[in-house]
Parts: C-alpha cells; sequence; structure tokens
C-alpha cells in the first residue's frame, strides 16, 4: 500500500450521508445508492473528516483519541482512506 502524504486533505463527500447505529454507523452513497458500514474508529474517522483535514493531523487526532502508536494508525487509516475513496465517499485533495 502506498504512504498517504500528510499534507493530503481527506474530506467526506457530500452526496453521502450517515446515521449512526449502536458504536458504528452507515453510510449511503446517494449517487450509487449503495449502503457501507463502518466500526467504531471508522465511525470517528468519518465525523472528523466532516470538514477537509489533513491526513497527517487526521493520524493524530485518531492516535490520541485511541492511545494507539501513530505507526499503526497510520497503517490502518491509509487502508480506510483508499478503501472510502475506492468507494466515492471521501474526496481527497493536495493541500
Amino acid at each position: 500500500m502506498e504512504k498517504i502524504a500528510h499534507d493530503l486533505l481527506v474530506t467526506s463527500d457530500p452526496e453521502v450521508v450517515d446515521c449512526v447505529l449502536g458504536d458504528g454507523s452507515a453510510l449511503l452513497n446517494l449517487r450509487t445508492n449503495i449502503y457501507y458500514s463502518l466500526n467504531e474508529v471508522g465511525t470517528y474517522v468519518w465525523h472528523a473528516i466532516d470538514q477537509p483535514v489533513p491526513f497527517g493531523n487526521l493520524v493524530k487526532r485518531v492516535a490520541t483519541e485511541y492511545a494507539a502508536p501513530a505507526d499503526q494508525v497510520e497503517k490502518d487509516l491509509a487502508r480506510l482512506v483508499a478503501r472510502l475513496d475506492e468507494a466515492g465517499l471521501v474526496t481527497c485533495s493536495p493541500r
């Protein structure tokens, strides 16, 4: 997996709506009518990217919130952001 630049801006797509369900959430892409689910951490990330956030800041926020090693968080978030991007749920743009 490619490393994501820390200054890459990540934001949720406005054509995606979410609904909190227990500890996770459901996302609906209004363009495709496809539903997706997120666990607790994914939901935290989803709410954090409501406004454009540099990827590096997102890593720091998640690592702090969950008291997790930043290097592991970076790998996991890179994978999550790539999947969200492939599904058309987020926008990633250079700063």
